[in-house]
């Protein structure tokens, strides 16, 4: 039975290890947008780290399998790069809301203007 467990969580770091791989070469090193490619690579990231989450219950973390030992020495080091994507993720996001405020700012008060000049006329 432990043999059993330790296949299938071998295959599901394997999985998430892949998955999290895939991540980073589509989005390292770009600009974040929020696009809607990005939302639902962020979904299928986070339904992952959920399935591999309940498995780290101290069953996989005690295993004497080495591939398994690998997957998830492999699985540790995504997590800490996806801890510095996902900050300069939000990083961009930050900065790209700071230049859509700065310019929604901008297009009130060039309507204002606008206002101010049709009343003068």
């Amino acid at each position: 039975m432990e043999r059993v467990n330790e296949n299938a969580g071998l295959e599901l770091l394997q999985r998430a290890n892949v998955c999290l791989t895939g991540f980073f070469e589509q989005f390292f090193d770009t600009p974040s947008y929020g696009s809607d490619e990005e939302l639902r690579a962020l979904v299928q990231l986070h339904e992952t780290l959920e399935s591999v989450r309940a498995w780290l219950d101290g069953r996989l973390q005690n295993a004497t399998n080495h591939d398994l030992r690998e997957a998830l020495r492999g699985y540790r080091e995504n997590l800490i790069r996806l801890r510095r994507q996902l900050a300069i993720m939000q990083e961009d996001t930050l900065t790209a809301r700071s230049h859509l405020d700065s310019e929604r700012e901008h297009l009130a008060s060039a309507r204002a203007w606008c206002a101010a000049s049709r009343a003068i006329s």
